[in-house]
């Protein structure tokens, strides 16, 4: 079976076992994430129970994996300033090509679960190339409470 035949990709994760994806869902990271420069590939997993929430699952590490999210079902006037080179390099022609997440930290309560909105994670969706970028942007910090976020 040739490499174009293949649908999906089953890896595995110490947290949810084995994992099988859609070869459409897996994201590479040119640069991997900042951290974790050496893995590349990543399984993007959506979960009816756990909308809006993704899980982002190493492809090469079985241990490393993160919630994400869309910052803008939260907070929708979420504007990063994203340079046109850094789009350029995922091939970001237009902005319909765009899909802008964020890593959220899970805490023991709800009130501790935050979002990460100044290193969005930039994916090409017509070739899943992804990105995560450090804003200069001193209006998001990496710590921005979900639950704040919805009571206001």
């Amino acid at each position: 079976m040739s490499e174009a035949e293949v649908q999906s990709i089953t890896f595995n994760n110490v947290k949810f076992g084995e994992v099988t994806v859609d070869q459409r869902d897996v994201l590479e990271f040119p640069y991997g994430l900042p951290g974790f420069e050496r893995f590349k590939q990543f399984g993007l997993i959506e979960l009816e129970e756990e909308a809006p929430f993704f899980r982002l699952l190493s492809l090469d590490e079985p241990r490393l994996g993160f919630v994400i999210l869309n910052p803008m079902l939260i907070w929708p006037d979420y504007d990063p300033d994203i340079g046109k080179d850094d789009l350029e390099g995922l091939g970001i022609e237009k902005i319909e090509q765009l899909a802008v997440y964020c890593i959220v930290t899970l805490g023991d309560v709800p009130q501790n679960v935050t979002a990460n909105l100044r290193g969005p994670i930039c994916i090409n969706t017509d070739t899943m190339r992804a990105k995560q970028m450090i804003l200069v942007d001193e209006r998001y910090h990496t710590k921005h409470s979900i639950i704040e976020s919805k009571a206001g």
